[in-house]
């Protein structure tokens, strides 16, 4: 990638390089290092972690109501026990929906007399839904 030229002068060697040549190679191989950094730069822009939540649905102490199924995209889950407080997240006794993709969801509810629906928003960590 470079060429030399020798030259004898008063019994003296001398080398001369074209220095061209040298900067031409070195200028390539810069070019190369940077496509490569932009091909994997480009490659993992796209990527993004996907998040996921949890969502439980609780029903009040003495509030009359039957077991409750509770349907979110056709995942259903069912409420058997109340609670006098807010539960926590995953407790027994409530339907609880976990490592939903974070996002909006429908939800139904039934138990057998009563009905509820809406929408949740899903966030990472657990949301707490009372039916009432």
């Amino acid at each position: 990638y470079y060429k030399e030229f020798h030259l004898s002068l008063n019994n003296k060697s001398f080398i001369f390089i074209r220095l061209n040549e040298i900067s031409k190679y070195l200028k390539m191989k810069k070019i190369i290092k940077l496509s490569i950094l932009l091909f994997i730069t480009i490659l993992f822009s796209n990527c993004t972690k996907v998040k996921y939540g949890d969502v439980t649905f609780w029903q009040q102490t003495g509030s009359g109501y039957g077991i409750t199924v509770v349907d979110i995209d056709g995942v259903t889950s069912n409420i058997t026990s109340e609670y006098g407080s807010t539960p926590d997240c995953g407790s027994s006794g409530c339907a609880v929906f976990n490592n939903l993709e974070t996002g909006t969801y429908n939800y139904g509810a039934s138990d057998g007399t009563d009905s509820w629906s809406g929408t949740i928003t899903i966030t990472e960590g657990c949301l707490t839904m009372e039916l009432y």
